[in-house]
């Protein structure tokens, strides 16, 4: 179909500023941590691909009307530092001094009504996640501690095997979960974090879905065409997660989006979620973008700043308002919610380490 008209393109632009818009999945952390990148500072964008610029930044999100981001913290395990969970920790001082010099128009949202609060005063909301449980090791006390610094998304694995489970690459050690895989997922819904199986083995997928008594999440995948791997789901897998009450996002790098994709147009990802919301329906769709993740966008699509792109050729192709409130955020946040389970209390305010809380938002805070 090709650009978006400029009355779809502002009709889209009007219904991101309307709804709240949450991507559950980007990593402008990645440079702010080693480059020192500021994330209020407008920066120019990659000509096609250059993980050394960004595409994401707070004044292009504004102009896209996105409410929110989930930072995604990954350590590698070839990373300077030795430690992945040194690494990981400092990359979360690098949030928490993101957020704190970005205050006011950024505030810490620790729960989907913080997020929701912080978009009706008209602030960036702004929550951590981790990608990778290589970083817990062995240990259990490491995902307490990482829920003490707000974490409130949790991806199992990162391409690898680790101590949790197996990965979609690689040899596959556990056949799936772990015993200790099955007692992080169990502290997860102790500690009310979201548990996320982008990047899982298929085995992990269904036994992660089958152990949790709580909708999973798919942040960042693509459809399993022809021979791809098992990071992409099949059809079985999507209509499995949304039996479950979990829900998908569609990884906007057209290497996922199509076989072999390389200079792939918008239209080719308008494709794939019309192709998942036709059988498990739109209310198990969620936006996770990868966005800085080492990608490059598709024709149509430069940066962060062009979302509303994707959303105005959503509607041309059928997409209802509705449809897209529940995309852009609505069903994130559902999902967020039934993870909060009663009594347990925020991240920021279990913090043990004395270390000062970035500001946050909420009906009691600022």
């Amino acid at each position: 179909m090709g650009a978006a008209t400029a009355e779809a393109r502002a009709r889209a632009l009007a219904l991101h500023r309307r709804v709240v818009v949450l991507d559950t999945h980007s990593h402008f952390l990645t440079n702010a941590h080693a480059l020192g990148r500021d994330f209020t500072r407008r920066h120019r964008p990659p000509l096609l691909w250059n993980p050394l610029r960004n595409q994401v930044d707070l004044p292009r999100l504004r102009a896209a009307g996105v409410a929110g981001t989930v930072f995604t913290v990954f350590a590698s395990s070839l990373n300077r530092e030795l430690s992945t969970w040194r690494a990981c920790r400092r990359t979360l001082d690098t949030f928490d001094r993101l957020v704190a010099r970005a205050a006011p128009q950024v505030v810490r949202a620790d729960t989907a009504a913080e997020v929701r609060h912080a978009h009706a005063e008209g602030r960036f909301a702004a929550m951590p996640g981790v990608e990778g449980g290589h970083v817990l090791g062995r240990r259990l006390e490491r995902l307490v501690a990482l829920r003490d610094r707000g974490v409130r998304w949790f991806t199992l694995t990162h391409f690898l095997a680790n101590r949790i489970c197996d990965g979609h690459l690689g040899p596959r050690i556990h056949g799936g979960l772990s015993a200790f895989g099955r007692a992080v997922l169990d502290l997860c819904v102790e500690l009310g974090v979201v548990v996320d199986l982008a990047h899982a083995s298929e085995r992990t997928f269904y036994q992660a879905l089958e152990h949790l008594p709580r909708p999973a999440v798919v942040t960042h995948t693509g459809l399993r065409l022809g021979r791809r791997s098992q990071r992409f789901l099949t059809d079985d897998q999507l209509r499995a997660l949304a039996a479950h009450g979990g829900a998908v996002g569609v990884l906007l790098c057209p290497w996922y989006l199509e076989p072999r994709g390389l200079l792939t147009d918008l239209d080719r990802a308008v494709d794939v979620h019309l192709h998942i919301a036709e059988r498990i329906g739109p209310e198990h769709l969620l936006l996770g973008t990868d966005m800085d993740g080492d990608i490059w966008l598709p024709r149509g699509m430069r940066d962060a700043a062009d979302l509303p792109e994707l959303t105005a050729r959503l509607l041309a192709r059928g997409f209802g308002e509705a449809a897209l409130e529940g995309l852009l955020g609505a069903n994130a946040l559902r999902i967020l919610e039934a993870w909060e389970a009663p009594g347990t209390a925020p991240g920021p305010a279990r913090r043990g380490s004395g270390a000062a809380s970035p500001p946050r938002c909420g009906p009691s805070g600022a």
